[in-house]
Parts: structure tokens; sequence; C-alpha cells
């Protein structure tokens, strides 16, 4: 069984390992100094070996948060996993009367943006040459949080 839990230090060797898979990795530095903060969410996503299978990092501002990074390690992707983690994202924010959950997505990151559409995600704005490395759009998403 798959299990959802906070990140802590110890994970960071392995989720370092699964951004160098991503496009757009965060740095091991990064990941690190996200932990310091205070007002943000980290969640792994674990396999029963004790495997970290994919993380996300969301930052709260109340009433609302912005999901900054969500990565499954390669192996590990369509498995339901990046599913997994948005739900126990959502539910977490929920517990703290969250609003509102936005994202920014490459526009040309067809997968993300289906993934995203799934999740009840809505096109909110665009950020023309928000990306480098390749050069692309960002288009802001935005999920209600309240019932």
């Amino acid at each position: 069984m798959i299990t959802v839990r906070s990140m802590v230090k110890a994970d960071l060797g392995e989720v370092s390992a699964i951004e160098r898979e991503t496009l757009s990795p965060w740095s091991a530095e990064s990941i690190a100094q996200e932990l310091e903060i205070a007002e943000a969410i980290q969640i792994v996503a674990e396999a029963p070996d004790g495997q970290i299978m994919g993380w996300c990092a969301c930052r709260v501002i109340w009433p609302e948060a912005e999901l900054l990074k969500i990565a499954v390690k390669e192996i590990d992707r369509q498995r339901g996993i990046g599913c997994l983690l948005v739900e126990n994202l959502v539910d977490a924010l929920q517990k703290k009367e969250i609003s509102s959950l936005f994202l920014e997505v490459r526009s040309s990151n067809g997968i993300a943006l289906k993934f995203y559409d799934k999740h009840k995600f809505l096109h909110v704005g665009s950020r023309p040459g928000y990306y480098t490395d390749p050069p692309d759009s960002a288009m802001i998403l935005k999920k209600n949080l309240s019932s």
C-alpha cells in the first residue's frame, strides 16, 4: 500500500533524484530550503518498501495556496501517484480552510494539462515567456477548494 506523508530531511536524496528526471528540476538546495518555510506543505508518496515514488510542494498564503511542484519517479508514472499526491494535498489545504489552489504549468505540457483538468483545475490566466530551457509560456490554473 502506498503511504502519503509529510516530507522530512531524510527524503532529500530520493526527492532530488526524482527531480533530476523532470523538466525544470529543482536543485537539492532549493528542495532543502523549501522544507524550512513555515507556511508550506511538502508531501511524499512512499511505496511499501520505503522508496519515495513522488512528491509535491505547496506554499500557503491564507486564504490561498500555490502548488509549486509535483513530480513522480519516471518508473512510477501513470500509476495514480500524482492523483494521490494532489488528493492528499487538497485534503490538507481544506483542513486549513484554504479556498483556492493555484499553479503554473507549461502551455505545451499536454499530459499535465489533462491531469489538472481531471482534477478540476480551471484556466484563469497566462504568463508569456515564463519558462526557459526550453522557452514556453505558463498557463495559470486554479482549483476552488471551498464546498
